[in-house]
């Protein structure tokens, strides 16, 4: 039989779930999505921003809030989409009259990041 590998997302949410205390089964319940699906979602594309949130719900209603679980599911997720993490790109969305200032503050900060990475 060909097992497909995880990916990275893939690998974190397991971990993650093991940490709830929950099996695969009752998380993808919790969740609201089919088997299928969520062996999918462990081992191709992460899944988009409401399923992310749905997950983190789950998560956070076993464990607690958790900052870093929720950046780093959220990062994952971005890297296997190809797309801005979710909480960036909202920070970004809810702001729609401040772009330039956001624009601006991030080309300063990635300039003085380079600068430093060349000393």
């Amino acid at each position: 039989m060909n097992k497909r590998q995880k990916t990275e997302f893939g690998v974190f949410l397991v971990e993650q779930i093991k940490n709830a205390k929950m099996s695969q089964e009752e998380f993808y319940n919790a969740v609201g999505i089919k088997k299928p699906y969520f062996y999918n979602l462990l081992t191709s594309s992460p899944p988009p921003i409401d399923l992310q949130n749905r997950m983190l719900k789950v998560f956070d209603d076993k464990t607690g809030a958790n900052e870093e679980r929720r950046r780093k599911l959220y990062d994952l997720a971005a890297a296997g989409r190809n797309e801005i993490p979710a909480d960036i790109a909202g920070l970004i969305s809810g702001h729609p009259k401040d772009l330039d200032k956001i624009r601006t503050t991030l080309m300063t900060l990635l300039v003085a990041q380079d600068k430093t990475a060349i000393n």
